[in-house]
């Protein structure tokens, strides 16, 4: 590990520092502690996983889901408010308004030139049914 050290920034080569001094201090198989972790996902999203995982000798698999949930909590909530426009005349003599939700189950209904009051209606009883 010590000829790949040169070629890395200093706080990469201080967490493989801390991390040797670690795994020289416990028994095999001992989980690795979250602060150690911490600052192999921080460096991971600047280097890269690959080049962290190869210089920390961690598992390329693990470092990278922990990367991976780190950006998933960060990424922002959905909007929860949705505008729909109804002001547009449809293209053809009918409308489908289908709906689906995570679970797998559908709702599918067809108007023969519908009112937007019409749908505007249906869509804010089944939003509110499912709030």
């Amino acid at each position: 590990m010590s000829q790949l050290l040169p070629a890395v920034d200093s706080n990469l080569a201080e967490t493989a520092a801390a991390l040797s001094h670690w795994r020289s201090t416990k028994p095999l198989g001992a989980r690795i502690p979250e602060a150690l972790w911490s600052r192999a996902v921080a460096l991971a999203r600047t280097h890269g996983v690959a080049k962290v995982a190869r210089v920390l000798r961690l598992d390329y698999v693990r470092l990278k889901r922990r990367l991976m949930a780190e950006a998933g909590a960060a990424v922002l909530p959905p909007p929860g408010f949705v505008e729909m426009t109804l002001g547009l005349a449809p293209a053809g003599p009918d409308c489908i308004l289908a709906l689906s939700d995570a679970r797998g189950r559908a709702l599918r209904i067809a108007w023969t030139r519908p009112v937007a009051s019409e749908v505007a209606a249906v869509a804010r009883s089944l939003w509110e049914a499912t709030a």
